[in-house]
């Protein structure tokens, strides 16, 4: 172990001496995001238009709604609601069918149930693709909190509910935050470690390390180690402006996690195969564009594999970003957590397939 966090620490150390390289890693997937989340993102504050429906119809519910009306946040677009029949069929196409941010039900039977101390649950409708989505909870809480503290309530016993509906529209800044971090993996680690393995074949380097009691295997898991940091970093950024600046719904979630460690390791192998083979710089940098340039395109990425032609559609399965894209897109924007395992499963067995070759073909004693 303490030959890899020397290795580790050394790596680093020559990997930060060049601040381009650092800064490509970061910065170009994070241009992505910015350039596409200002084209693709709304270019003013959207309005939020709020349903209400009262199945109550008691003096009590009446006081809620009217709290809830005068609730004022901090929002600079427009707050405004709609009350709706009883006999409304309130269903999860209402959102699309009424172009709203959102729809609250008060069930029947919350006078009755508040008065005699139990509980009661508000169904709160949400839109998953919208960014209102918070401004429409707190207004809520707050409300509740307000209504609480009257003297008529004078308890904690309202909570929320939450239904979320997709209504059909495609967001693409939502899509396209998933796949730019499956994107960001594979440039840093195909594209960069194959330059680096060839690197060090070139200058010699491997030679001086077998004379060294570090290890193939260790070598190569202090360069996963280090680039798990490096995505970790990259990531958090990505998540950060895509979803602080410019309000993409998207989460991370444990699966995702799997998947990110899961393709670091895969396309960490495939560079170091590239490297091992190509063994002169210019080589392995020209071998890994062409593997990368058609994954980047060609793996939906950027665009839906929808809507490619049937042909592209199946060149894109043999491509294993299409599976680390599709996976994380699953996950984090479709809460599909069965089809984000299928993924993560073909991935985790690319990975260690790459992983073992790529050990066996890194060679001390080789020119």
């Amino acid at each position: 172990m303490s030959r890899i966090t020397a290795d580790l620490k050394a790596f680093a150390i020559q990997y930060l001496r060049n601040p381009f390289g650092a800064a490509f890693s970061i910065g170009f997937p994070l241009l992505l995001v910015i350039c596409f989340g200002a084209m693709f993102s709304p270019s003013a504050t959207p309005d939020v238009h709020l349903l209400i429906q009262d199945l109550d119809g008691t003096p009590m519910s009446e006081q809620f709604i009217d709290t809830l009306n005068q609730t004022t946040i901090s929002y600079s677009g427009t707050f405004e609601t709609y009350m709706t029949e009883p006999t409304y069929d309130m269903n999860e196409s209402v959102l699309q069918e009424h172009e709203l941010s959102g729809a609250i039900v008060i069930p029947a039977g919350f006078e009755a149930q508040i008065s005699g101390n139990q509980s009661v649950d508000i169904i709160v409708f949400l839109d998953e693709s919208s960014s209102t989505d918070g401004v429409i909870l707190e207004n809520v809480d707050t409300a509740i909190v307000t209504f609480e503290a009257s003297s008529s309530v004078s308890g904690q016993y309202v909570s929320i509910t939450i239904t979320e509906i997709d209504n059909g529209e495609f967001n693409f800044l939502n899509f396209f935050l998933p796949g730019i971090i499956a994107l960001t993996i594979m440039l840093n680690c195909l594209m960069i470690l194959a330059s680096l393995m060839a690197d060090y074949w070139s200058h010699g380097y491997f030679k001086i390390l077998k004379t060294t009691p570090l290890k193939k295997w260790e070598w190569v898991l202090s360069k996963l180690i280090w680039y798990l940091v490096v995505m970790a970093v990259a990531i958090l950024l990505l998540f950060v402006v895509g979803v602080g600046l410019f309000g993409a719904n998207v989460t991370i979630t444990p699966i995702a996690i799997a998947l990110i460690v899961a393709g670091t390791l895969l396309f960490s192998s495939i560079g170091m195969i590239i490297g091992a083979l190509a063994k002169h710089t210019d080589t392995a940098a020209g071998i890994s564009q062409a593997i990368g340039q058609p994954m980047m395109f060609l793996s939906g990425i950027f665009w839906q594999l929808e809507e490619f032609p049937p042909i592209m559609q199946t060149i894109s399965k043999f491509f294993p970003l299409t599976y680390l894209g599709a996976g994380l897109r699953a996950t984090m924007l479709e809460g599909n957590d069965i089809l984000a395992l299928e993924n993560l499963a073909v991935v985790v067995v690319l990975a260690v397939v790459f992983f073992i070759l790529a050990v066996k073909l890194i060679k001390w004693k080789e020119k």
